[in-house]
């Protein structure tokens, strides 16, 4: 099998991988001693996602507000569950980052004196957001795309990587490269094998060796069934976990209201035009208001319909009946008939949510907070669509890119999965605590807590980037991170060789004639998609914005027997099969673990619920979650249990967890003469 040597390894093409090998590069390291991993070029999240006016979140640098490092440090520390010197690293290097990208030719919008004006984000106060539009990330993988091009860094691509090469024999373990399928054999042009059958005697693996890998792979993508993510954007969480990286914070996910053939965020904008929220009854076709029963008011619905522009993100504390202000209840009436009546939902800008009820409402009878926003925006027109021409044309030109027009149908909605507030537990440096050489950066690091500002994990995966290039650099140059020692990497790498090649062998005669398995494999056996459903299903009911203990002890069970599963052998007789069975895997190891921290989250953390509502009965027991809220009381967020974070490390056949109260914000006290000395000597 093919060995190629790296000194560094960025596994992801997104826009935090591409950035710190840009950096690494910017530092003095060779590029052509490097390699980009990538299962496909240009298709991760960052290329692939946005919103109305996707944010990128950074340092004020317009205008006369005060704004300082670790002010912006106190706003995203206050979230919960964050480290405060990452908090202070990451609004540190944000304008860094910022002007980085500017540079590299990011057109972030700027006024004629050369400020970059800002405006408010979720979770945030101040007026930190910026925006390109809708498509802020794609813009920036792809100056930083060109800029890898430009510099010749290499690029590997239809690599999918399955496992990393770890030595455990010493002290603590050390990183020695990674295992990859390669899909593509090459002669100038890359052409797909997909079709190709299996040859156990010509397995289509590759070894990448390499003391330092940045893990640059994205969110745990298309475990739910209900998502945003892209749809060809697949798991990278398992490769690190089954290698030992302690992860932090799994349970914390962001969800929120989004389209379902068009997988996209229906935030900021979309929300402020306020349109119509309905189900279709029967054959006669009648659209029902399905949040009018929940509102005192017709304003109140629209107010809160307006609302979720900036507080898109599900929040339990923003059910609370008590409360004017109560936004989340709208992803909760949508979970409601989405998943526990299987109704389909729609959102309409066609039509107000007035004219559905016949409950005239002038726009100005709104809370002036919303009136105010909305003439200022210039958008008072009749309806949502006319409004939202005004204010962001942009955000109706991206469904048009998908076929989609607004103007003529309405968009089925849902409670989708948009993000995950955490990820693999590293330091300051972006380093992982527990595995050296190993630099998770974007939102497969852990940095965020419990809630964060939105665009704030745009601005994290460029900052990462930057530390995790500094750090891999400067002991590059000492000599602290060798180049490429043997040590035991040959025992390594033919172990794991042979591991690969029994699950491989045990999937290609899993299904054929002749062959006797043996009675557990047989028992055992299952289709590659009945898995990829049952891991999807399960996220989404168990998993997600409403919670109960048993239903995820039970799942959790569940999930780790679907593991022993498939290595026992899921039936795959191509490349193509080969390549979907550890993508599968990667994912029924990622949603176990995930679901083992949601099941100690709610356990032994039980007053941190910044995601999600817990109830007591499972999904299928508990009918109405609405009127089950109303007679057990809104469980909403407290602070009983202080400001923990949760850390998973995956050993052997077990999870093991520990809470752990957060590192608070530095005291810096810089003196610029002193700073100056150390920089000198």
């Amino acid at each position: 099998m093919p060995v190629h040597d790296a000194r560094v390894i960025v596994i992801g093409s997104g826009a935090a991988g591409l950035n710190a090998a840009i950096h690494l590069v910017e530092n003095g390291i060779d590029p052509e001693a490097m390699v980009i991993l990538t299962d496909c070029w240009g298709g991760g999240t960052s290329y692939n996602a946005g919103s109305d006016k996707q944010t990128y979140y950074k340092l004020s640098i317009s205008g006369e507000g005060k704004d300082s490092p670790v002010s912006m440090a106190r706003d995203l520390f206050k979230g919960g569950s964050m480290h405060g010197d990452i908090a202070l690293c990451e609004a540190a290097g944000s304008i860094e980052e910022f002007f980085h990208l500017v540079r590299l030719g990011v057109d972030f919008p700027k006024n004629q004196y050369g400020m970059y004006p800002g405006y408010r984000t979720d979770n945030d106060a101040t007026q930190r957001a910026t925006s390109v539009g809708p498509y802020t990330s794609r813009r920036m993988v792809e100056v930083l795309s060109k800029e890898i091009i430009e510099r010749g860094v290499p690029i590997a691509n239809h690599r999918l990587v399955v496992s990393l090469l770890v030595d455990e024999d010493g002290q603590q373990p050390s990183l020695h490269g990674a295992v990859a399928i390669h899909a593509c054999v090459s002669d100038g042009d890359d052409h797909d094998i997909g079709d190709k059958g299996i040859d156990l005697n010509n397995l289509p693996f590759e070894i990448f060796r390499s003391n330092a890998i940045v893990l640059a792979t994205g969110g745990p993508a298309n475990i739910y069934k209900d998502s945003v993510y892209p749809i060809h954007h697949f798991c990278g969480h398992g490769i690190g976990l089954e290698a030992g990286a302690t992860a932090r914070n799994l349970a914390f996910m962001q969800y929120g209201i989004a389209s379902k053939a068009f997988r996209w965020n229906l935030s900021g904008s979309y929300q402020q035009v306020i349109p119509a929220y309905y189900t279709i009854q029967g054959e006669s076709g009648e659209k029902r208001d399905i949040l009018r029963p929940h509102f005192d008011s017709m304003a109140q619905e629209a107010y809160n319909i307006f609302l979720k522009g900036y507080q898109w993100p599900f929040n339990p504390r923003r059910c609370d009946p008590r409360n004017s202000a109560r936004s989340s209840l709208v992803d909760l009436i949508v979970y409601h008939h989405g998943v526990e009546r299987g109704e389909k939902v729609f959102m309409d800008f066609r039509m107000n949510p007035w004219d559905i009820n016949d409950e005239p409402l002038s726009l100005n009878e709104l809370p002036s907070n919303a009136w105010e926003y909305l003439e200022a925006s210039g958008a008072i027109q009749d309806t949502p669509i006319e409004r939202l021409e005004n204010m962001n044309p942009f955000a109706i030109n991206v469904y048009k890119d998908h076929g989609l027009n607004l103007h003529e149908s309405p968009l089925e909605i849902q409670v989708a999965v948009q993000h995950c507030n955490g990820g693999f537990s590293a330091d300051t440096n972006w380093e992982s605590v527990n595995l050296p050489g190993l630099f998770p950066v974007g939102e497969v690091n852990g940095s965020h807590g419990q809630h964060r500002p939105g665009g704030a994990a745009l601005n994290a995966g460029q900052v990462g980037g930057l530390r995790a290039a500094n750090a891999i650099s400067k002991r590059m140059i000492d000599g602290s991170i060798h180049e490429n020692g043997n040590g035991n990497f040959l025992k390594l790498a033919t172990t794991k060789i042979q591991w690969l090649a029994t699950l491989v062998k045990r999937s290609k005669f899993s299904h054929s004639p002749g062959i006797k398995a043996s009675k557990r494999a047989r028992t055992s056996i299952i289709d590659i998609q009945d898995a990829w459903a049952e891991i999807r299903n399960r996220m989404t009911r168990h998993g997600s914005i409403v919670r109960s203990i048993d239903s995820l002890k039970k799942e959790t069970l569940v999930a780790w027997k679907l593991v022993k599963r498939i290595d026992d052998g899921l039936p795959a007789k191509t490349i193509r099969d080969l390549i979907s069975l550890f993508r599968c895997r990667d994912a029924a190891i990622t949603h176990r673990v995930i679901l083992s921290a949601m099941t100690e989250q709610m356990i032994h953390d039980p007053g941190t619920k910044p995601c999600y509502l817990r109830v007591e009965q499972s999904l299928e027991s508990r009918g109405n979650i609405l009127e089950v809220l109303k007679e057990q009381g809104y469980m909403i967020n407290d602070s009983r249990t202080g400001n923990r974070a949760l850390s998973s490390t995956l050993v052997g056949n077990e999870c093991h967890h520990e809470l752990e109260p957060v590192r608070g914000i530095p005291a810096v006290k810089d003196w610029f003469e002193a700073i100056m000395k150390d920089r000198a000597g």
